[in-house]
């Protein structure tokens, strides 16, 4: 593969981008972040991999952030013998494919999409492709080479095996790994296909005889159960008789407690009144004690009070002094910033008319996009109208066509079946009428069947005598094939179904003269067997079989109503109609989505380009004429500015005078505030006092002192008193064990219940035992034989599908064992190939250790070995470089790719990049490709290997985007394209 050219259209942050490639050599690509550079290695893995209707979020994570335009990517590239130009555009799909070499050729959609896969496929390694990639934050390391087609052919080759072009390497693994997944999945190696089937036919009759053996032995448990339960229902009658005594003598201990409870209670009660009593005596003799302590309290405040009153009235004189002045002050402070505000007022005036130009311009804009985007979401809308079907309506659609098939089972299951076998030489006939009922039947049977032809059996259309079909009675679907006549009668079943009682549609199964087989038959319609000259025997479905045919009529019926109500012609087409109409919506809301990050509607756009325009013919009408207006919209900024510090700085000192005074009045209002609360805290303490006073003289007059304390003594030994005697009757409730009467009382009674509630399981046990065994057929036990038989049948099967299997799994892993061997041999010319490259950095001690996966696991340098995810990350990007080059140039120009880096290499110091710089060139260059032939020639040098072949090897291709043009300065031979800033780009991140 040669990479020729890449554009980008709308890709990310690029608005239109394109860059060409040196087909041989090396091409430096230098930018700074953010210009293109990753953009452009994305947009050709989604141009490869990605169909134009994808909607992925790596396709969705491409689109321009705000703008509606559909990302887009355009490449011209050779590979084997064809010159492609491919480009795609996504999320408004687009695809055009031009083959200009071999032979003109032209392809659109998905028909183009994947002949550049076949293309691929045929002509180059694409895995190997990837895997030489290196991308903008990802590891180094190399992966995932050992897998790639054409290296391991170019490694056989210099092995000593067929080398490239063979064509036949993995075709016998190919072949042995189609028999393997015959029996076992790809992925996990688990049984599937026939082995599966065996499996699982063998698990099936197997757990049929288990439960079939299960059902006898819980026949013969049940019997020995329900004497042990009569027994057991006996012997709990007599245990509830001695339970309910203990519950009655408890009954009468629980009732003593309940006197001695009450008792208790009585005496609780007088002593919560005597306390009350104590606490309400308490109480008064406490507030007494508290006025006679007021007064004295009372009297020491006013004192204290007065003193404050005087020492105020001289700060209120001080403050008034100093207001005074503050307010002279600030009348001179306010002049100046009128006179400050009003010419900042100017000024900002003609800012905002510039600023408002401007804006009137963005809004003229906007309105023009969002008519753009009004015009997209009536487009979408149509679509979804047009697709749109009711998704109750599929899901009953789906739910019928489940319901046809579920009724044509069970009618083929539930139908009873015939064997018909031929003894003699007379013509035997078959034949079935279909939609005729009983009482029509008999005076039909006859003409009908004297009025089918007679059709030959084939010989695949009946089971040999004692074969296994015949064996397990498989129905004549399965052991019969029909004549023409059958299908041209089956057609005409639905009418007879739905006409009159008396129409029939007759098929006859068979008839010959030479019916030696037996022939088996499943009876859901009237089958008439017939001797010629014999006998004619009919056989009619039970009333159970015709319930069935129309459970099955009315669910084709339904199924055929629904899809002529949905307008569809089956649930296939409605499955359809629903996913295109959820397609349509999707794209609907993307447009809304679109539409809504626009964030304003027309009519608000258009208010605002009014608004605009009125505001600055209003700002020239009152502008004054004799002042210049400024000449642009940076020296109105910069004016404004100006004015708007001058009259920042005029109100900060106001503000400072401002405080000032505010500070002056409010202390000289704190203080009348604090002169007044004083005065009216000394006219409430004179009040209080007096009330204090009078108080006290009433209380007294009431009761002196001396009878409230002597009340106060009285009512605590009452207390007492009540608590002694409400002790005692504690004492004796306490005696009586009330806890634990209460816990037998209570536990008798569940002993109760609980004998009750055995009873009770004990006969609805016996009653489910009984109804059980009167459920069990009589022939449960022949049941289970047959059910043995079949089990050993279907181990019998089952072991001589697991013996292919296991031949198949054991020549697989010899096979690949085989390979795995095979390709250790492939580790000498990848190592010589990766150290010829790796000298040239490290020099001539280098060497490495490569395991079977063709991964560098070791280092070796000047003796040393260590292993390779020790080194620096300096030394391990050398050695994956050296690596990449190797690897490119062991494939050679059959299938050759381009090696394409992304900011690597950060990491190397100065000295080091030289030299990956000169083995870069060097790997571009014809003498780099002569290197890799020679060690896949194994000739003695690389100059002889370079003579020997007519037509030298082309060299490599190798692109390095980077955003530093020193780190890879040193690559002598490199063409460069220079990449500027990404300005034609929207807010969307170009990485």
């Amino acid at each position: 593969m040669r990479l020729l050219r890449i554009r980008l259209t709308n890709f990310r942050g690029v608005a239109d981008r394109e860059l060409t490639f040196a087909e041989h050599g090396v091409t430096v690509v230098e930018g700074p972040n953010e210009s293109g550079k990753s953009s452009t290695i994305e947009a050709f893995g989604l141009l490869l991999d990605e169909l134009d209707s994808s909607r992925k979020e790596a396709v969705r994570a491409v689109k321009p952030r705000h703008s509606d335009a559909s990302p887009e990517a355009e490449a011209e590239f050779r590979v084997g013998g064809y010159h492609l130009l491919y480009r795609k555009r996504w999320l408004r799909p687009l695809t055009e494919l031009r083959i200009l070499a071999p032979a003109p050729e032209t392809l659109t959609g998905r028909e183009a999409h994947e002949r550049v896969l076949a293309i691929l496929n045929q002509a180059t390694d694409y895995d190997l492709f990837k895997a030489l990639r290196v991308l903008q934050d990802k590891p180094f390391d190399v992966d995932r080479i050992a897998g790639s087609a054409s290296l391991r052919a170019a490694l056989d080759a210099a092995a000593g095996g067929a080398g490239p072009g063979d064509g036949s390497e993995d075709t016998l693994v190919q072949r042995v790994e189609k028999e393997f997944t015959r029996y076992f999945t790809p992925r996990n190696h688990q049984p599937t296909g026939e082995y599966r089937t065996a499996l699982d036919a063998h698990t099936a009759a197997t757990a049929e005889a288990t439960d079939l053996a299960a059902t006898l032995a819980r026949v013969e448990a049940d019997t020995e159960r329900h004497g042990e339960v009569t027994a057991r229902l006996a012997d709990l009658q007599q245990r509830l008789l001695a339970d309910r005594g203990d519950l009655e003598q408890l009954g009468q201990r629980a009732k003593n407690v309940e006197t001695l409870r009450t008792r208790r209670d009585g005496a609780d009660a007088l002593v919560e009144r005597a306390s009350r009593d104590a606490d309400l005596a308490a109480a008064a003799w406490t507030a007494r004690q508290a006025l006679v302590r007021g007064m004295s309290d009372y009297e020491g405040e006013l004192t204290t009070l007065r003193d404050q009153i005087a020492a105020h009235a001289e700060l209120r004189a001080d403050a008034d002094t100093r207001r005074t002045g503050a307010q002279a002050m600030h009348q001179s402070a306010d002049e100046a910033h009128r006179l400050a505000l009003r010419g900042y007022q100017a000024a900002d005036a003609d800012y905002r008319w510039m600023r408002d130009a401007h804006e009137l311009e963005r809004v003229r804009a906007d309105r023009e996009a969002l008519a753009e985007a009004d015009r997209e979401v009536e487009a979408a809308a149509a679509e979804s109208a047009a697709t749109e079907i009711d998704d109750r309506a599929v899901d009953a659609i789906d739910q019928a066509d489940r319901s046809v098939r579920d009724a044509r089972t069970t009618i083929e299951v539930a139908a009873a079946t015939v064997r018909v076998e031929r003894l003699g030489g007379a013509v035997v006939t078959v034949t079935e009428a279909r939609g005729a009922v009983p009482e029509a039947r008999d005076g039909l049977e006859a003409s009908q069947a004297a009025a089918m032809p007679s059709l030959p059996l084939s010989e695949s259309s009946a089971a040999p005598a004692g074969s296994a079909d015949s064996q397990a009675g498989l129905s004549a679907a399965d052991s019969l094939t029909a004549g023409p006549a059958t299908a041209a009668s089956a057609a005409a079943i639905p009418e007879a179904r739905a006409g009159a009682a008396t129409t029939i549609a007759t098929t006859t199964i068979a008839t010959t003269p030479d019916l030696a087989a037996p022939l088996i038959r499943r009876i859901t319609d009237p089958l008439v067997i017939e001797a010629e000259g014999i006998l004619r025997i009919t056989l009619a479905p039970g009333a159970s079989e015709r319930e069935l045919r129309a459970k099955l009529d009315a669910a084709e019926s339904a199924l055929v109503a629904l899809c002529h109500q949905t307008g569809v012609r089956d649930l296939a087409a409605a499955r359809i109609r629903q996913q295109r109409h959820v397609e349509a919506r999707a794209a609907l809301v993307a447009a809304e989505s679109a539409r809504k990050r626009l964030s304003k509607d027309p009519a608000a756009l258009a208010d605002e380009q009014a608004r605009l325009e009125a505001r600055i013919a209003d700002h020239l009408d009152r502008r004054d004429g004799s002042v210049l207006p400024p000449a642009d919209r940076d020296e109105a900024e910069t004016v404004a500015e100006h004015r708007r510090a001058e009259s920042e700085e005029t109100a900060a000192n106001l503000d400072r005078v401002a405080d000032a005074l505010r500070s002056a009045e409010a202390r000289a209002n704190e203080l009348v505030a604090e002169a007044q609360k004083l005065a009216g805290r000394a006219e409430h303490l004179a009040a209080e006092h007096e009330a204090a006073r009078v108080r006290l003289a009433e209380a007294r007059a009431a009761a002196e002192d001396q009878v409230i304390e002597q009340r106060d003594a009285d009512a605590a030994k009452a207390l007492a008193a009540a608590v002694q005697d409400r002790a005692a009757h504690d004492a004796a409730y306490r005696e009586a064990e009330p806890d634990q009467v209460a816990l037998l009382l209570g536990n008798a009674r569940d002993v109760v219940g609980r004998t009750e509630s055995e009873i009770a399981e004990a006969r609805a046990e016996l009653q489910h035992l009984a109804g059980r065994l009167d459920t069990v057929g009589d022939d449960l036990a022949d049941r289970h034989r047959e059910a043995e038989a079949r089990r050993d049948a279907a181990e019998r099967e089952k072991d001589s599908v697991t013996a292919r299997a296991e031949a198949a799994r054991l020549l697989r892993d010899t096979l690949l064992r085989r390979r795995d061997e095979a390709t250790r041999a492939y580790q000498g010319p990848f190592k010589e190939q990766v150290e010829r490259f790796g000298r040239l950095v490290f020099g001539a001690s280098f060497g490495v250790t490569v395991d079977a996966d063709l991964r560098v696991a070791a280092r070796t340098l000047d003796g040393r070995t260590d292993p390779y995810a020790e080194l620096s990350t300096g030394a391990r990007e050398a050695v994956a470089m050296c690596v990449r080059l190797a690897c490119a140039a062991l494939v050679g120009p059959d299938g050759g790719v381009p090696v394409i880096i992304d900011d690597a290499l950060g990491a190397a110091d100065p000295g080091r990049r030289r030299m990956l710089g000169a083995l870069l060139a060097h790997a571009g260059s014809p003498a780099g490709a002569s290197a890799g032939a020679a060690v896949v020639a194994g000739a003695a040098d690389a100059a002889s290997a370079a003579a020997a072949p007519e037509t030298p090897p082309e060299p490599t291709q190798i692109i390095v985007f980077t955003c530093d043009p020193d780190r890879y300065r040193a690559v002598g031979s490199a063409q460069v394209r220079s990449l500027g800033h990404n300005n034609d780009r929207d807010e969307s991140p170009a990485s």
